[in-house]
């Protein structure tokens, strides 16, 4: 898995690192479905409003099946806008999920009723 992080008129602090990698572990335990040598990027951007007290997070996953998910969020800090970007990545990791998981059920009921 390949992280991007990059920030805009804000500088790395420990409670930004603190705050990602939290998030990121929730995101590590729902992509653990894919096989460990499938390429999973994820890219996070972080900026702030230089005239006023506004955080904007961008945030990106691409899976292996070709499929981007992304979010857009912001708040008046940087911590809330990261967590409300990764509940909405969280929540369309685990539709994905579902659907992979349904696709696979689905395989192998096929290959069962073959077999007759």
């Amino acid at each position: 898995m390949r992280i991007d992080v990059s920030l805009k008129y804000l500088e790395r602090s420990d409670f930004i690192e603190n705050v990602l990698d939290n998030n990121f572990k929730k995101i590590e335990r729902r992509i653990k479905i894919f096989r460990r040598d499938d390429p999973i990027h994820i890219s996070i951007h972080i900026e702030k409003n230089p005239h006023k007290e506004q955080f904007f997070c961008r945030s990106h996953v691409y899976l292996p099946s070709s499929k981007v998910i992304a979010a857009d969020e912001k708040g008046r800090n940087a911590s809330v806008a990261i967590n409300k970007a990764f509940s909405a990545l969280n929540k369309q990791l685990d539709k994905e999920k579902h659907k992979w998981e349904k696709q696979r059920r689905k395989g192998r009921r096929m290959v069962k009723t073959a077999g007759f």
